[in-house]
């Protein structure tokens, strides 16, 4: 008896490193990528005088690994999913290291789609890891818990790219890559030690059901308003409005501030009351911010705009989570990652069809037009999810 105590206590501990070691990967990934992209857009107008269809070209093109996440995922499937996550984390750190290194468009291109590749297949592994370490228990409040570790890392991120920022000024990009890859290939490191608690049941290689056909159109939607926002709201701050990258920093540290506050209580709330509630919450904020950019030009009410986007974005774990409440015994991390591939028919579509219909008409308030559409279509589309909690279950 003593024996099966020690043994369960041992199993205990592991779990517990397991869990400081994924904080700990999460926290260098999220400041890594948080110092990359605090000054990308900023780069691409400095260094590679990229205008706004460039802009949207480059984006729609990197996003094309994501569309074949489903893919890639389902020919690993005889990995660990922390596996993956490490070899994923490893390519993103040389890719995302070695940015500053090019000044024209085909290069930074290439650069970005090879970085984005593992960009992908960590992305699509972390919310798997997440709820297999909860072990079923309170999945909400442990995704909400891992993205306000990652909020704290930006916000210590984005300090620090502020300060780098004052002292050796605009023209060393090169310094916030090289910084930001080695702190990934950190969190490579720190994923590569994970032990069997990290890996889930057996998955199927690819998985698209119709049964899971609402997941598929609310993480479609969310991909349209991703590539909506986080690209055309920062550009045309920087393009149109020539905000300059400080100012674009300290607004990212403002955002990260807010998220590491509010993302693990919005993770206790999905538990509390389940999906549907919050992220129709989510839809309505979505409307307000659309049409704010949309219909005003006061700089000051779009920096607002601009924070409470990022704010809402922490509601975005509810998309997994009624997943989770629907999905099969092993089919998680592939559904997560057809779900992906999903939306990023969205992400390879929308850059650079909003960046035409900024460049044809001159005005880059049309693709704010189009994600007002998106957001009132989500909205709609959230009444169908079930209401309250689901049945207790163990997670897939």
């Amino acid at each position: 008896m003593s024996s099966l105590s020690e043994a369960a206590a041992q199993e205990e501990l592991t779990l517990r490193r397991d869990w400081t070691r994924f904080g700990i990967a999460t926290i260098l990934f999220a400041f890594g990528f948080a110092v990359y992209g605090g000054v990308f857009q900023n780069f691409m107008r400095d260094q590679v005088q990229a205008n706004e269809f460039d802009v949207g070209s480059l984006e729609s093109l990197r996003e094309i690994p994501g569309f074949l996440t489903a893919l890639m995922a389902g020919t690993l499937v005889a990995f660990a999913e922390s596996r993956i996550a490490a070899v994923g984390l490893a390519i993103s750190a040389v890719g995302i290291g070695i940015t500053g290194a090019f000044h024209a468009m085909p290069p930074i291109i290439a650069v970005s789609i090879f970085w984005s590749v593992g960009f992908h297949l960590y992305a699509t592994m972390q919310s798997p890891i997440t709820l297999t370490l909860a072990r079923g228990k309170e999945g909400g409040r442990h995704l909400g818990r891992m993205a306000g570790l990652g909020g704290l890392a930006t916000i210590a991120a984005l300090g620090v790219s502020w300060i780098i920022a004052q002292v050796v000024g605009k023209n060393s990009y090169n310094t916030f890559f090289v910084l930001g890859g080695l702190s990934i290939l950190g969190a490579a490191i720190a994923m590569a030690t994970l032990s069997h608690h990290a890996a889930g049941t057996k998955r199927q290689p690819i998985v698209f059901r119709r049964e899971y056909g609402l997941y598929y159109l609310l993480i479609f939607l969310e991909g349209c308003r991703r590539q909506i926002f986080s690209i055309f709201a920062s550009f045309s701050l920087i393009l149109v409005y020539h905000v300059p990258v400080q100012n674009m920093l300290a607004l990212q540290f403002i955002n990260a501030i807010l998220i590491a506050i509010t993302a693990p209580r919005m993770g206790k709330w999905i538990d509390k009351v389940g999906e549907r509630t919050p992220l129709m919450f989510y839809a309505v904020g979505l409307i307000i911010v659309f049409l704010g950019y949309a219909l005003i030009r006061k700089i000051e009410i779009l920096y607002l705009l601009f924070i409470i986007d990022n704010v809402l974005f922490t509601f975005t774990n509810g998309f997994t989570m009624y997943l989770n409440r629907i999905v099969r015994p092993g089919e998680l991390t592939p559904s997560i990652s057809m779900g992906i591939t999903v939306s990023h028919v969205a992400a390879v579509a929308i850059p650079v069809s909003g960046a035409w219909l900024w460049h044809y008409f001159g005005n880059y308030q049309i693709p704010f037009w189009v994600g007002v559409v998106f957001a009132v279509v989500s909205l709609v589309a959230t009444q169908y999810i079930p209401k309250g909690l689901p049945p207790k279950r163990e997670t897939a």
